[in-house]
């Protein structure tokens, strides 16, 4: 996880929620884990906090999970769960997460901040199917009254 920083960085919701973005790569055989990825995980993960934010939007999480994966095409890389390693745009959700944490001045970050961190990277399919169920930045942290 060192593409990420420190995996004490991350709460024990968010370290769940990785291991199954890690296990969606592996699925859907990608060669990185994509905000698309870490989306799934979150989703997967089932931290209350989070399903309830998604909930303030126009689709249930099950909902966004359908939408998500309609996008995803399975790959053909056959790698194992230690050679995953983040994409670009990953690595910007996973800061945007960090940033987000110390805005809340929080020790660590938790599932809440990397939904956050996945409506303010631009350009994803992932921030695409959030902005489509109106779950943005603004949305999301209102719903977790931040």
């Amino acid at each position: 996880m060192s593409a990420t920083g420190s995996e004490d960085r991350f709460t024990k919701s968010t370290r769940e929620a990785i291991a199954h973005a890690k296990k969606s790569v592996l699925q859907y055989k990608y060669s990185h884990i994509t905000p698309e990825h870490i989306l799934l995980g979150l989703i997967r993960g089932g931290d209350a906090t989070v399903l309830k934010a998604m909930r303030t939007g126009r689709a249930t999480p099950e909902q966004i999970r359908v939408l998500l994966e309609h996008h995803l095409r399975v790959g053909d890389y056959e790698l194992t769960e230690e050679e995953l390693a983040f994409s670009e745009r990953a690595k910007r959700v996973i800061e945007a997460a960090r940033e987000e944490c110390g805005r809340a001045q929080k020790p660590q970050i938790a599932p809440e901040h990397i939904l956050l961190g996945l409506t303010r990277v631009r350009n994803t399919v992932a921030g695409a199917v959030l902005a489509a169920v109106d779950l943005n930045m603004e949305t999301v942290r209102k719903a977790l009254a931040l």
